[in-house]
């Protein structure tokens, strides 16, 4: 009897303080790469730092709970996911219609638009068809690699986006498909504004947030929850600012 009195004392607890338990011990496993800069990387000091860390951290606080940070390479990140080791994956994932059949998102924060990226003298590609026949540089499993095989593009594997355009810059690959913002972001940190170019830009902006299992809906409503006051007081449009001196949270 003392058992049950004391279950259900703490379940009233929880629901008198808005707190729902969809994490163990209040903390929030967070996955990411810790490679992809400027949304999850490393800096000089080694400290995991970007864009979607901040954003995770100013998630964790609206939702009261305590974030935990697990790295890993993009290939292991949804099945970390599926088995559940992690809450969530915050790495720029992009919405897709084949993803939204398995997984369950937030309500989006960055916008961006896919962009063909060639060396500076490559005079053959202007569009995404003329993708066609050539060497593209990209992750073996990022929705820019369908992207590109879409528009006929043979796929030259490399998930690091800085070595992927070294692959672009010395003749490995024709071009690689990326968003605008992470090649801004290359652009300003490298100092390298010269030896690549955007061939073409694609008018339709797509859309990134934090990945969910379905059936977790009391997480990702919170999330959310916490996301639309975040996008409402200007805290990720601040946090954006930060790493890309624009704000990626607007269409």
């Amino acid at each position: 009897m003392k058992r049950i009195l004391a279950l259900v004392l703490s379940i009233v607890i929880v629901a008198a303080l808005g707190v729902t338990a969809f994490a163990e011990e209040n903390v929030l496993k967070v996955g990411m790469e810790g490679t992809y800069a400027p949304y999850t990387y490393h800096d000089d000091t080694g400290e995991l730092t970007g864009f979607e860390v901040d954003v995770a951290k100013a998630i964790g606080e609206k939702i009261g709970y305590q974030v935990e940070f697990v790295e890993g390479a993009w290939d292991s990140l949804f099945p970390a996911l599926d088995a559940g080791t992690i809450d969530v994956i915050m790495n720029q994932v992009t919405i897709t219609e084949a993803r939204l059949e398995t997984y369950d998102f937030s309500t989006p924060y960055v916008y961006t638009r896919p962009i063909v990226i060639v060396a500076a003298d490559n005079e053959d590609i202007h569009s995404f068809e003329d993708l066609a026949g050539k060497k593209a540089a990209e992750g073996l499993t990022s929705n820019y690699n369908a992207l590109a095989q879409s528009y006929g593009a043979e796929i030259v594997g490399q998930d690091i986006f800085a070595l992927a355009l070294e692959l672009v810059k010395g003749g490995e690959a024709d071009a690689a498909v990326n968003d605008e913002l992470t090649y801004a972001y290359w652009q300003v940190t490298t100092g390298d504004f010269d030896s690549t170019k955007i061939a073409a830009k694609s008018e339709d902006a797509t859309s990134s947030a934090v990945v969910i299992q379905k059936g977790r809906d009391e997480l990702r409503d919170a999330i959310s929850a916490a996301i639309d006051e975040l996008l409402a007081d200007g805290t990720i449009a601040g946090i954006s600012q930060k790493y890309f001196n624009i704000d990626v949270s607007q269409k």
